[in-house]
């Protein structure tokens, strides 16, 4: 039985490829002195443009009656799943530019790890939220 399902917007994702550009630039100007260190940050800086976002936007979670599925990738595809009972919370972050689209990113803490889910509707977050607060006993 599915009780939801969470998918990553492209605007989210879009929001999580220009924060790994601008680190990307930082550090190609940073290293703009070393021989072939500046040419591997502008690589960077053109994958965080392209693949970056393609890969944060691939992400869903879906619930189940007991276990939570998270699933992120189309090539290098990586499948989490956690029973309900090992899900310790979630955390809804949000930027200022993420606040004006509406998108957060959601880390879902279980016990010995963290999962980061940028790109998550802010509205399908909390209501995550709300069912993990409840021990995941549907409304």
């Amino acid at each position: 039985m599915e009780v939801m399902t969470l998918r990553a917007t492209r605007r989210g994702a879009a929001i999580v490829g220009l924060w790994s550009l601008a680190v990307s630039l930082a550090a190609a100007y940073l290293l703009r002195g070393l021989v072939y260190l500046p040419l591997l940050a502008w690589l960077a800086a053109a994958l965080s443009v392209t693949a970056v976002p393609e890969y944060f936007s691939s992400a869903h979670v879906r619930v189940g009656a007991h276990h939570l599925t998270m699933r992120r990738g189309r090539v290098l595809t990586t499948v989490r799943r956690v029973p309900l009972r090992f899900v310790a919370g979630c955390s809804i972050w949000a930027s200022p530019l993420q606040r004006m689209t509406g998108t957060c990113i959601l880390l879902i803490h279980t016990s010995g790890s963290t999962t980061f889910l940028p790109g998550i509707r802010r509205s399908d977050a909390e209501q995550l939220a709300a069912y993990l607060a409840q021990g995941g006993v549907p409304r």
